[in-house]
């Protein structure tokens, strides 16, 4: 199963947004800062020991 969507907007920043939760997003210069943003987010909104480093 997907999890996340990568794609570009009309600016060419990458947004990265999460299939299981509606409204959470990340946007970057690149690809990669804007799965480090979404990952950094996650750790944040999901700070258990489980979902840590991931």
């Amino acid at each position: 199963m997907k999890e996340f969507t990568l794609s570009r907007d009309e600016s060419g920043n990458w947004i990265v947004t999460s299939d299981k939760i509606p409204g959470f997003a990340a946007k970057g210069k690149t690809q990669q800062e804007a799965i480090e943003k979404m990952k950094s987010a996650f750790r944040m909104y999901f700070p258990c020991g489980e979902c840590k480093g991931e």
